[in-house]
């Protein structure tokens, strides 16, 4: 059955299927938010807003073990949306992308707009 939104319809399939662009924001988008979507490593980017911390501080943040918190880092890192900088016999470690902390306040902000 053909109507007035067929042609919309097929655009935006031709677009999401057949474009590399689309293709490649579809996998960056889809691997952020899974990075993201993470409970430690929420916790450990809303710990990360307040400003720089080494890892024991995050560890007794986010009451997770070092080797485990020591991998979520690795991986946020490895993905640049966080940093880490060595300061005498510390690494310290904050947010790298100030978008990541715009996405994470809206999240928020619609988070205490549901009804």
């Amino acid at each position: 059955m053909e109507n007035c939104y067929t042609h919309k319809h097929e655009i935006i399939k031709e677009k999401l299927n057949n474009s590399s662009d689309y293709k490649t924001a579809v996998e960056d988008m889809s691997n952020m938010f899974s990075l993201l979507g993470e409970e430690t490593r929420m916790k450990i980017l809303l710990a990360l807003m307040e400003g720089e911390l080494c890892v024991y501080h995050i560890c007794e943040i986010t009451g997770g073990k070092q080797s485990a918190i020591s991998q979520h880092l690795r991986k946020l890192k490895d993905n640049h949306i966080i940093k880490s900088r060595k300061e005498a016999n510390q690494v310290l470690y904050s947010i790298n992308d100030e978008h990541i902390v715009k996405i994470i306040d809206m999240a928020l902000e619609h988070r205490n707009c549901r009804d």
